[in-house]
């Protein structure tokens, strides 16, 4: 095996935290500009379990796995037809703010819109309009 390799799996790891933000727990996230990789932050300022080390400045964030995330069954922001789920279909990141220091992109919506970045795949049905939480298989799981 190679000596200078770091990571067996992209599971969770340490990222730097954008400066002034609150990522929660639970919160979806992609890093990296270009292809951007979908993730989950597991340890945020705003958690006790594990304990978010503010002297740090780092989150943890989750790479692999199922989790379950807040998805809107709409496409360019409105309703259509096309926009309802069903079990194994694409979800994308709509939005969201890119803080070009960490790489870290928040605060975007889950939905169907093809013009954002591939997320993961649903694995429920969601109707056209609908909002619900439900389970996501994160992209590199998939």
């Amino acid at each position: 095996m190679a000596t200078n390799k770091v990571l067996e799996r992209l599971a969770t790891i340490d990222l730097p935290m954008p400066t002034g933000i609150n990522i929660a727990s639970g919160q979806p996230l992609l890093y990296g500009e270009v292809a951007p990789l979908p993730g989950v932050a597991v340890a945020a300022q705003n958690t006790s379990n594990p304990v978010y080390d503010s002297n740090s400045g780092y989150l943890g964030v989750d790479f692999e796995g199922v989790y379950n995330l807040t998805v809107v069954a709409e496409t360019l922001a409105s309703v259509s037809a096309g926009a309802a789920f069903k079990p194994g279909d694409k979800v994308y990141a709509s939005g969201g703010t890119y803080d070009p220091v960490t790489g870290i992109t928040y605060g975007f919506t889950l939905c169907n819109d093809t013009n954002g970045t591939f997320f993961g795949r649903i694995m429920q049905s969601l109707g056209a309009g609908l909002t619900a939480t439900v389970a996501v298989i994160l992209r590199n799981a998939c």
